[in-house]
């Protein structure tokens, strides 16, 4: 997710953070930290106020809650698109065999892509199991089969008649 976002919900949760804190709540740096709440202040985002002499405190604005609100938004729209863009993928991986797809194998890692596959394929009203390793991929029957990975790289070299799509290939 976005830093500026990730500051802002920190901020929104508790303002008695230092620095220090934000950079490891957020996994940002201390550095990157700094020049991020200038920037906020600089917008109205967040306002500084001192505590004691060396102590600042960040207080996030109504200025920098519409800020976070807005960003998140942005980021629940552009996921959604992205669920919507893979689940057209393999709409389309499916409808370009020449045969029909009676089931679907998943071979990756338990993940959200792997959750937005499998609603994608029971939109499709087709089989579909998984497969965490090329030992569960063996000796299976490729007639009618697809398997269907997401992982960068991925090096697994299928029995001949098995077709392996990367969806991320196609996305």
């Amino acid at each position: 997710m976005d830093s500026q976002y990730a500051v802002l919900d920190c901020l929104q949760r508790n303002n008695n953070l230092t620095q220090r804190d934000i950079a490891r709540y957020t996994g940002l740096s201390v550095g990157g930290v700094n020049l991020l709440l200038k920037k906020m202040v600089r917008k109205g985002l967040v306002k500084l106020e001192k505590v004691n002499g060396r102590t600042l405190r960040y207080i996030l604005t109504p200025q920098g809650l519409a800020e976070k609100t807005r960003l998140a938004y942005q980021y629940i729209q552009s996921s959604y698109q992205q669920i919507v863009k893979t689940g057209r993928a393999l709409e389309e991986v499916v409808a370009a065999r020449p045969e029909p797809v009676a089931r679907i194998i998943f071979y990756g890692p338990s993940d959200e892509v792997l959750e937005i596959l499998k609603i994608a394929a029971g939109n499709l009203h087709i089989q579909h199991t998984t497969a965490a390793g090329a030992a569960d991929l063996a000796g299976i029957d490729g007639r009618n089969t697809l398997v269907i990975t997401w992982q960068a790289g991925e090096e697994y070299q299928p029995p001949p008649g098995i077709e392996v799509v990367n969806i991320i290939n196609r996305l």
